[in-house]
């Protein structure tokens, strides 16, 4: 059988074959809506409501201003193509439940592939958010992404954000702002994000660094509301961030 020979699978599996086709569909349609994703399915209404908002909570569909759903930024991604991403993830894994117990709020392991910050796993507190888990965000907005890029000089986060042509170029102002978040972090180790990239979370994260001292990702504590991220409760927060990370770093093996 050549390499190129597409066979139907043995076992399908309905549910998610049916979501991968209107992922194809939008991809090369531009957009669906609810009536016409039932009909090219055959399937009810709610089935594929159920369907489209799954594949919404996994970033590969966004709904418009006129509620068609279009392409998210999942489904623009392109692969991330680091080799030692799964060892990172291994390494934090024990460390991140640890630390979402003593803080009581959700932990993410992220890592950056040009503007965006891609979530490669999330510890879960019920109640403080949900499971970020695949998504992919813009890196300026997150307080991963700004620990993540803290660490990079200010000529080459200009010709990332600032450069013509650039799909993610930002508005001078969002640059300011931007720059704002990295002076923060570079003064005090640490970053911060409030409703810039959903309105009700409040997450503060650090940069996790190589062998080399480069960063190779970032760890971030995300809840609801401010809590106790921005309170009294910082500062033991910080503390056992930080005290996670020096253990991560001492298993990192890049």
């Amino acid at each position: 059988m050549s390499s190129s020979e597409k066979v139907p699978p043995a076992y399908p599996t309905n549910a998610l074959d049916r979501g991968l086709r209107l992922i194809q569909l939008v991809r090369d349609e531009g957009s669906i809506r609810v009536t016409d994703a039932a009909k090219e399915l055959g399937v009810a209404a709610s089935s594929a409501h159920r369907l489209l908002q799954a594949l919404v909570y996994r970033d590969f569909l966004v709904q418009d201003d006129t509620h068609a759903y279009v392409a998210g930024p999942a489904m623009s991604a392109q692969v991330a193509d680091v080799a030692w991403s799964r060892g990172l993830r291994r390494a934090a894994a024990p460390h991140m439940a640890r630390l979402s117990e003593l803080v009581g709020n959700s932990t993410n392991l992220a890592i950056r592939v040009k503007q965006d910050i891609r979530v490669l796993a999330s510890v879960i507190v019920p109640g403080s958010t949900v499971d970020w888990r695949g998504s992919v965000l813009p890196a300026h907005r997150t307080a991963g992404g700004k620990a993540v890029l803290s660490m990079l000089p200010d000529p080459i986060l200009e010709g990332m954000y600032l450069t013509a042509g650039r799909a993610a170029t930002v508005s001078a102002a969002e640059f300011d702002q931007l720059m704002d978040g990295i002076a923060w972090a570079r003064r005090t180790g640490w970053s911060v994000s409030r409703g810039e990239c959903e309105k009700t979370i409040t997450a503060i994260g650090i940069p996790l660094r190589g062998r080399s001292g480069e960063a190779l990702g970032a760890m971030t504590i995300t809840t609801h509301g401010p809590s106790s991220l921005v309170g009294p409760g910082l500062e033991r927060t910080v503390r056992h961030l930080l005290e996670a990370r020096s253990r991560i770093e001492t298993e990192i093996e890049v």
